[in-house]
């Protein structure tokens, strides 16, 4: 961020809004001191599942399984539908209004999982990250894709390759958040498909996206990217539902 810029529309942290400190403002954190500590604080909480921390935990929802995705790295939880928690915040943040900094400090926090999903140079010459497109309705209300946002800002860190392999299927579908769980399966089947001239045969793909609830639209789209040939498909979210890390 420029020093004008800066001047003009100072930066405040994410989630509560205060003024960020003027040089740790400058593209390092989007959060103030006292929400990095909370935000420290969710990403050390627990998968009731693999008993791993929340940032090490690779458990993929029912759907996600069903569809072989190989893998699901996340960076906290989703707690319901409450503001208050750090992570809530920040998803609300990114999804309601375009914040470079935000997410360029995100794609910094996820820089690690990718990293360790693709652990040598052959598995990184053969990787492309991508993202869960946003609604049409959605986009134009808020003046952005979140995820889109965010998967190019990890191809920035991560010096990959980011493709917009998927697209909204036209006239299908509409937006998962005020479904159930089943109607949610249902809808994503619908919703997605394969954009023109897609080729990631023997590529590992990485799908981006800001919040997995039950995991139907990366179940969705695993679908498409593996019968198109891709060797594996990993999904990367800032937050998964909290729901997903209890036993069932």
């Amino acid at each position: 961020m420029s020093f004008l810029s800066r001047l003009l529309f100072p930066p405040k942290c994410a989630a509560c809004k205060v003024l960020l400190d003027w040089y740790e403002a400058d593209g390092v954190t989007a959060l103030c001191p006292s929400c990095a500590k909370k935000w420290i604080a969710e990403k050390n909480v627990t998968c009731g599942i693999c008993g791993k921390k929340v940032t090490l935990c690779n458990c993929v929802t029912e759907e996600m399984r069903k569809a072989k995705c190989a893998g699901f790295r996340k960076l906290t939880y989703y707690q319901g539908r409450t503001r208050e928690p750090v992570p809530n915040r920040l998803i609300y943040h990114i999804k309601e209004s375009r914040s470079a900094q935000t997410h360029a400090f995100l794609a910094r926090e996820l820089q690690a999982a990718v990293e360790e999903l693709l652990p040598c140079a052959e598995d990184r010459q053969n990787a492309v990250l991508t993202f869960i497109p946003r609604g049409r309705s959605a986009k134009m209300k808020h003046g952005t894709d979140q995820a889109e946002e965010l998967a190019r800002a990890l191809a920035k860190v991560t010096n990959l390759p980011c493709r917009r392999l998927i697209r909204r299927a036209s006239g299908q579908g509409g937006e998962q958040k005020s479904l159930s769980a089943s109607a949610r399966l249902k809808n994503a089947k619908h919703s997605f498909a394969l954009s023109r001239g897609v080729d990631v045969c023997g590529k590992t793909v990485i799908v981006v996206d800001d919040i997995v609830t039950t995991g139907a639209s990366v179940a969705a789209c695993t679908r498409l990217l593996r019968h198109t040939g891709a060797n594996r498909v990993y999904c990367l979210s800032v937050a998964s539902n909290d729901a997903n890390r209890e036993i069932t």
